[in-house]
């Protein structure tokens, strides 16, 4: 849990995500990886040698502007204060995606990973700026994209707002949705979304990992949820590894 906690405690209000892109990189540097910024500022991080890859898609930016929270675990319940004890934005959309793709990274020996910049709205600005940005091609050795950006514990939006079909039916077998309690479902506007309405042929989807409540000051995580999200998208690398 130290991890996620220290992920929490950095500011990486849209626009502002110098410090947790220092933090990711510096956490990544004892690893055997390829890591690189385009000139947007995303980073693609690449796991292995391997003709095509699963990768794990999240955002680094949050809507809060919050310096110095305090971290508060309370059982399963994860959720932030600032000095005075007021509750304020954990930010978990989308560091429990940031989390779960750095977990990855040190579990799986073949992946991708794809950590955008600027998904949020920011001063009326539409979000996913920084997906709309990059270079499309960063994706031509993908086997799919399983983003992490998605509220609660049980769901895999199969399609996006604007009824954007992000993957065909069964992408992932029945079998895994049902063993980690998860199903398909129809969804809002993330990264994977501006990628299918840019033309990206390749199945995608977006993932519950555990956070409630995003944008709001009462914002928290349930640690259960989150780690049986980890343990099923790790599953489903597997099985796409071993197609």
């Amino acid at each position: 849990m130290q991890l996620l906690k220290s992920l929490y405690k950095i500011n990486s209000k849209s626009g502002k995500e110098a410090a947790i892109k220092a933090f990711v990189q510096g956490y990544l540097s004892t690893m055997n990886l390829d890591i690189r910024c385009d000139a947007f500022g995303n980073l693609f991080i690449t796991k292995g040698v391997a003709d095509s890859y699963p990768t794990i898609v999240a955002h680094l930016d949050e809507v809060h502007d919050v310096e110095n929270r305090k971290i508060v675990v309370e059982e399963d319940m994860i959720y932030a204060c600032d000095n005075g004890g007021n509750r304020v934005g954990l930010g978990a959309d989308d560091k429990n995606g940031v989390w779960m793709a750095l977990k990855l990274l040190e579990m799986k020996p073949i992946l991708k990973v794809a950590l955008f910049v600027h998904e949020e709205k920011l001063n009326g600005e539409a979000g996913c700026r920084g997906s709309r940005s990059c270079n499309l091609a960063e994706f031509d050795n993908a086997m799919c994209l399983l983003q992490c950006d998605k509220r609660g514990a049980q769901e895999v939006v199969s399609v996006g707002k604007g009824d954007i079909c992000l993957c065909e039916e069964g992408f992932i077998p029945q079998d895994i949705l049902d063993r980690y309690g998860y199903q398909y479902t129809v969804g809002g506007r993330t990264d994977v979304v501006a990628l299918r309405e840019r033309g990206l042929d390749k199945n995608c989807c977006n993932i519950s990992c555990g956070y409630y409540n995003a944008h709001k000051e009462d914002e928290y995580t349930l640690f259960s949820e989150l780690e049986n999200a980890l343990n099923f998208v790790s599953h489903v690398v597997d099985y796409f590894l071993n197609k």
